[in-house]
């Protein structure tokens, strides 16, 4: 029984650092001033307009 214990225990401090990780990612993006999911549609945003760049490069060496 006793072995039981100590492996739900494990588990629970294992998701306890999980979550503080968590915690602490988010406070850092507040911070920045994003909440939420801001942070992840500003960085879609980014790599979108990064792939517009690259397929503009790519086309005009296509011309050539």
């Amino acid at each position: 029984m006793s072995r039981k214990l100590s492996k739900e225990s494990l588990e629970y401090k294992e998701g306890l650092r999980s979550f503080n990780a968590w915690m602490k990612g988010n406070k850092k993006l507040e911070k920045m001033g994003l909440y939420g999911t801001d942070y992840y549609v500003r960085r879609v945003e980014e790599l979108e307009a990064k792939v517009k760049k690259l397929e503009a490069i790519l086309k005009t060496k296509g011309k050539k």
